[in-house]
């Protein structure tokens, strides 16, 4: 069957659309927006600096009492280019191949969704690492944060004990007591548990089950009241959390604050003008984004020794 020159942009409605149903779907299931404040970006690079807090106010005696706030640590956000392609044969079109042409697309929009995933989830994957500080110049999850450039008190927000329910309610009333760069109290609320696919059954039971005087299943006498579900705690499970032991508490709150993504080019498809569009067509996609996290106080990490 013979077939049009133009095959090649005949074809390309129908790739964008296979392209975009399956990069929606995937955008849906997505933990960027719950976790991440995530905007987008008109600059080469970001800028992002934590300020401190203010004193109590005072009794008024006639005199209005100024306050400053001091500069905490500063973080910058360089942005990164990510691209890749693909191609479809004109012989798939001569053969009416449709279906396996449609496949290129959607895997090429799944690669595409998958990396930010991964990215994202790098923070946490290296959030005990060293190698990946923060604006204080160490781990995101660490015995030994400053609370601020001006004052080396530390504070520790992370942890080395397996996932449980004393556990977890240890690192929340750790979490309460995080304090601002003056040592008072900024009111942190964690409400989310998240973990690995390996801690999805233990953090089901630890959330929504209530606790027994000798098991933490229901059906037991004495039951105890579970503090986890009466805050309100979630938790959630995240694919791409690499190490099957490690498990973070979030105050998401804070978190929409310090975590953040910047979007300086969304993810876009476009057919490549330098393809050979008698034997092949080629589409190239290309993002461009960073991401981050300016402070530690809205998370809390344990990895079990």
């Amino acid at each position: 069957m013979a077939i049009s020159e133009n095959w090649a942009y005949a074809l390309d409605p129908g790739i964008r659309m296979w392209f975009e149903v399956q990069r929606q779907a995937l955008a849906a299931k997505s933990l960027i927006p719950l976790l991440f404040n995530r905007t987008t970006s008109n600059k080469h690079a970001e800028y992002d600096v934590s300020i401190g807090g203010m004193g109590d106010f005072t009794e008024y005696k006639g005199a209005l009492n100024y306050d400053d706030m001091d500069q905490g640590f500063r973080k910058t956000y360089s942005h990164v280019e990510y691209v890749k392609a693909f191609k479809v044969e004109r012989k798939l079109v001569d053969d009416d191949l449709y279906n396996i042409i449609s496949q290129r697309p959607k895997s090429f929009a799944l690669a595409a969704m998958r990396t930010q995933e991964k990215h994202a989830a790098s923070v946490f994957n290296n959030a005990m690492s060293a190698s990946y500080p923060g604006g204080d110049a160490v781990a995101l999850c660490s015995a030994t944060h400053d609370y601020s450039p001006a004052n080396g008190s530390h504070q520790s927000n992370l942890g080395a004990t397996a996932l449980s329910y004393d556990n977890v309610v240890t690192a929340r009333a750790a979490m309460r007591g995080f304090v601002d760069d003056r040592g008072e109290l900024i009111s942190v609320n964690p409400k989310l548990l998240l973990v690995p696919p390996e801690l999805e059954g233990t953090a089901n039971e630890i959330i929504k089950t209530m606790r027994g005087a000798n098991s933490q299943q229901p059906g037991t006498a004495n039951y105890e009241a579970n503090l986890l579900q009466d805050q309100g705690m979630s938790y959630v499970m995240w694919d791409y959390l690499t190490d099957s032991n490690r498990w973070f508490l979030i105050d998401v709150d804070l978190a929409k604050m310090y975590l953040n993504w910047f979007d300086r080019v969304p993810l876009e498809l476009a057919m490549d003008p330098t393809g050979g569009f008698d034997l092949e067509a080629r589409w190239r996609a290309y993002m461009r984004y960073s991401y981050g996290f300016s402070d530690y106080r809205w998370v809390y990490g344990s990895e079990p020794s």
